[in-house]
């Protein structure tokens, strides 16, 4: 294992670190890496947009569901 060292780290995070990592019951270090494994497996956004594949998106009629919604819950239907 490697060792990295965080320079210019400000005391309030490092305190915030302290008291998340003492309240999971483990080391500052595992605390660290735990937030830097979440971090890494989320994509950076562009990677994101850029696996987003066009017609993937369906036509949805949204004026027309509300119109049935409102129609299944109107008081003056008799259906609710």
């Amino acid at each position: 294992m490697s060792t990295l060292q965080v320079r210019n780290l400000p005391d309030d995070l490092r305190a915030e670190l302290g008291e998340r990592s003492a309240r999971l019951g483990v080391s500052m270090s595992e605390y660290v890496t735990r937030v830097l494994r979440a971090d890494l497996a989320l994509p950076l956004f562009d990677d994101w947009v850029a696996g987003v594949r066009v017609g993937e998106v369906r036509d949805i009629d949204v004026v027309g569901a509300l119109d049935a919604a409102r129609d299944d819950y109107d008081p003056r239907s008799g259906a609710a």
